[in-house]
């Protein structure tokens, strides 16, 4: 009989054949140079972690483990960030001496594993969450299930050639399309004609490739064939995206109108965006296109890596770099491209700040041994859901740079570059829009200090406020330009799963959602946008950028409303702009704060009590909005600084305009606009440009 690893060897060919994704060439199985002795059978789970060495597993002891240097990554469903782990994190003291649950950590379980929605409520049968560019990714289970799923499907019926034939596909609504279908038809018919009148043998859709006009046609008709080639194309790439969509199984066919966009195929091209991390929301970009050119098991093992990253993130003491820090992708407002970053060495060199997210995944990758598609699913049969209420394996991750000689403690500090700023009104006297180009966007750094120096840790995009429509008072709405506080603030409080409170200006209609309720849908009170939660106006964590004021008093604390945040608006961090707020992605504000948590001196709060209550009248019911705290609070002793610079500021105007502005063509019933709320909460919603 072969051996445990000749039977993987056999196993991953088999999966291979089945799964339509290309064979590996054969190799060795991995030699763990950390292989452990095998721990006892009764071991108990908490004390169990797995190795993989020369194509066999084993269980060995954690205490083994750690005492050999190895890191434990947590691989069970049960899993969750730091900022969610009931107040247990490493630098951290409990107020009142005693570790306090974070109620949101159940949540996050629920919705990583596909229980439960937002809500907390249990998801309907064959429904998925689907929720990792929203910062919540798939557990292990989760993964596992989708392997084993994509396992024999390998949408081999996909023309990938005419998939990827096209930049992109247009989509509209269900009324534009059906007139963009008609022109086409149209179009075609007058090409027809122009080729029977010219006596041409061929059709001239057929006589030359996409977006080249053949040499004979006449030149008035060149534009019109140009388009009708390329509309022909999309549609075909369409058909192929139908059969991608359908081949994965998120959409069924009697449902949907052949060569339409219609809701049925639009909410299956989202599905499949949120499933495989692409950064759309619906529309056919490139990107999407050449996920879709990918087999579903090549997909499903870069979610795997993906998961993994997180976790390994958050494994041992807390890493954060990756590698953004070396890039030079951000110049500076005053136009000079950034340097990679580097940080002084003991040698008296300079090294570069590594990408250690890269490298740790690699790691668990290696101890898992864990190269290809098919080894990821062999080893997802191998191992039932039920093992992962507790598995963790045991990984060599690379060594820590000389700045983490301090041990967790770390002294951090950000810095928010503003990047273009425009202070001048967007719109011209005639109510025409002014082109405000901005080659220079908001950029987000972390440093560390180390011998004397700021060593940048991460750089990653960010937003900040601008000219942006608002709901006043008076029931209008008008412009008005948020501002994003200049200067040097602190971090004193992270909030983990934060509460926004919706001003009295919010329209009621966004107060209430449409959700499916014991196989009904109903009309229940909204909690996406106020929190806790995912969806809400300041995402999974935020901190509150407070200004330091001493006097012979003491030391006090102001709070603007500006918020460094998570962001579900993940599309909003490619260009648009806040209400003054520092957006991040989820994922990176989790572990931004996760990070900081682990590597700063931290008092634990816990949730702090906010007993809000708000009943309003919609669409004939009562509502009832309760908010009973303002989210799990940590305070940093001492505070973290961080500084918002100017940036550089275009056009003419040097200072922002204070006040409402009206809108151009727009008929107000007073002349004179109120006064501009300026309460905190104003300055968390809304993702649009004016």
């Amino acid at each position: 009989m072969p051996g445990q690893g000749a039977a993987k060897a056999i196993a991953r060919a088999k999966v291979a054949a089945s799964s339509g994704v290309p064979a590996s060439p054969p190799r060795s199985p991995r030699h763990n140079a950390d292989a452990l002795p095998p721990a006892p059978a009764d071991l108990p789970g908490p004390r169990r972690a797995l190795q993989i060495t020369d194509g066999v597993e084993r269980i060995v002891d954690v205490d083994a483990a750690r005492h050999a240097g190895l890191t434990l990554v947590d691989l069970s469903d049960d899993w969750a960030p730091i900022i969610f782990a009931d107040g247990k994190v490493a630098n951290g003291t409990p107020a009142n001496g005693t570790p306090l649950p974070n109620q949101y950590r159940a949540v996050f379980q629920g919705l990583a594993n596909d229980r439960t929605d937002g809500d907390g409520q249990p998801l309907a049968g064959g429904e998925k969450n689907y929720l990792e560019l929203l910062g919540v990714p798939p557990s292990l289970s989760v993964v596992r299930a989708r392997m084993l799923h994509d396992a024999a499907r390998t949408c081999e019926d996909v023309d990938r050639v005419r998939l990827l034939a096209v930049p992109e596909i247009s989509t509209w609504g269900a009324t534009t399309e059906q007139k963009e279908l008609a022109r086409h038809e149209a179009r075609g018919k007058r090409l027809e004609a122009a080729r029977l009148a010219a006596g041409a043998a061929a059709p001239l859709a057929a006589a030359a490739p996409v977006g080249v006009a053949p040499s004979k046609v006449d030149p008035k008709l060149a534009s019109e064939l140009k388009a009708h080639l390329r509309f022909a194309a999309e549609r075909a790439a369409f058909a192929e995206v139908e059969r991608r969509v359908l081949c994965e199984g998120l959409m069924v066919a009697s449902r949907h109108k052949a060569g339409r966009y219609d809701t049925v195929m639009r909410a299956a091209v989202y599905d499949f965006q949120q499933k495989h991390a692409v950064l759309a929301q619906g529309d056919l970009n490139r990107a999407t296109l050449e996920a879709m050119a990918k087999a579903p098991l090549a997909l499903d093992f870069a979610a795997l890596r993906r998961v993994l990253t997180e976790r390994a993130i958050h494994a041992g003491g807390g890493i954060i770099e990756d590698g953004t820090a070396t890039a030079t992708a951000f110049p500076t407002a005053a136009g000079a491209p950034l340097e990679p970053a580097t940080y002084p060495g003991s040698d008296g060199g300079r090294h570069p700040v590594p990408n250690l997210a890269a490298a740790a995944t690699d790691a668990v990758l290696e101890a898992l041994d864990l190269v290809t598609p098919e080894e990821a699913l062999a080893f997802f049969q191998r191992h039932p859901a039920a093992d992962f209420a507790h598995l963790q394996v045991a990984a060599r991750f690379p060594p820590l740079p000389e700045y983490y000689q301090g041990g967790r403690s770390l002294e951090l500090s950000a810095e928010i570059d503003r990047g273009d700023v425009w202070y001048d009104f967007p719109f011209d006297a005639s109510g025409n829009r002014v082109y405000q180009p901005r080659d220079r966007f908001p950029t987000f750094t972390l440093f560390v200090r180390w011998r004397g120096e700021r060593v940048p840790l991460v750089r990653w995009r960010t937003t900040v406020g601008s000219w942006r429509s608002e709901l006043a008072s008076d029931g209008q709405e008008y412009y008005s330009f948020k501002i994003s506080d200049v200067g040097p603030r602190v971090w004193r409080h992270v909030v983990a799963a934060p509460v926004w409170l919706p001003p009295a200006s919010s329209p009621l209609g966004s107060m209430v959602k449409e959700k499916r309720v014991n196989g009904a849908f109903v009309n229940v009170t909204n909690y996406d946008e106020t929190g806790p939660g995912y969806l809400s106006a300041y995402g999974l964590v935020a901190a509150i950028h407070e200004g330091v004021r001493r006097g012979p008093e003491g030391t006090t604390f102001s709070d603007n409303g500006i918020r460094t945040h998570g962001s579900f608006d993940y599309l909003s961090l490619r260009g648009r702009f806040s209400h003054g707020c520092h957006r991040l992605y989820n994922n990176l504000a989790v572990r931004l704060f996760s990070f900081a948590l682990n590597h700063h001196k931290v008092r634990v709060l816990g949730p702090v009590a906010l007993n809000f209550r708000r009943t309003f009248w919609w669409g004939g019911d009562l509502f009832d909005l309760r908010l009973p705290s303002r989210g799990f609070y940590f305070e940093m002793d001492p505070p973290i600084p961080v500084e918002t610079l100017e940036g550089r500021i275009r056009g003419i105007r040097q200072t922002p305009v204070v006040g409402y502005v009206q809108k151009p063509g727009v008929k107000y019933i007073t002349e004179k606009p109120p006064a501009l709320d300026e309460s905190p909460e104003t300055k968390a919603a809304g993702g649009d440009e004016p």
